[in-house]
């Protein structure tokens, strides 16, 4: 069994809350958590973010692997230490394809050599 520490939608429409637990990774995400270690909130101002350390240690110790948003959020709480930003993958617009389009850059319009032939 390999456990995920994920986000989990419990908020009405238009509000969303998330229960951060623990879920086998190889079930449905619909499927029965194992265990819950806190709430996120991210409407509030300032944005809240309740997990309970110990547990939450006690699990990564354990081998469950945390989801990029929550580890974003373990690092922000100063469970994990922070992540940079920067160093994770952009989302792709709605639009792009997977694969990125191989841009060739044109060949310069450079002036044809004409040579003068003597008359």
């Amino acid at each position: 069994m390999s456990a995920k520490i994920k986000l989990q939608r419990v908020g009405t429409k238009n509000h969303p809350q998330y229960r951060v637990v623990i879920q086998d990774e190889s079930r449905p995400t619909v499927s029965r958590v194992i265990e819950i270690l806190g709430t996120y909130e991210p409407l509030k101002e300032p944005s809240f973010f309740s997990v309970d350390k110990d547990k939450t240690l006690a699990w990564i110790a354990k081998g469950a692997m945390p989801t990029d948003k929550v580890r974003i959020l373990l690092g922000k709480a100063g469970i994990l230490p922070p992540i940079d930003l920067a160093s994770l993958p952009k989302r792709k617009k709605k639009g792009e394809s997977a694969e990125a389009p191989a841009t060739e850059a044109a060949p310069a319009a450079a002036p044809a050599a004409t040579e003068e032939k003597p008359a």
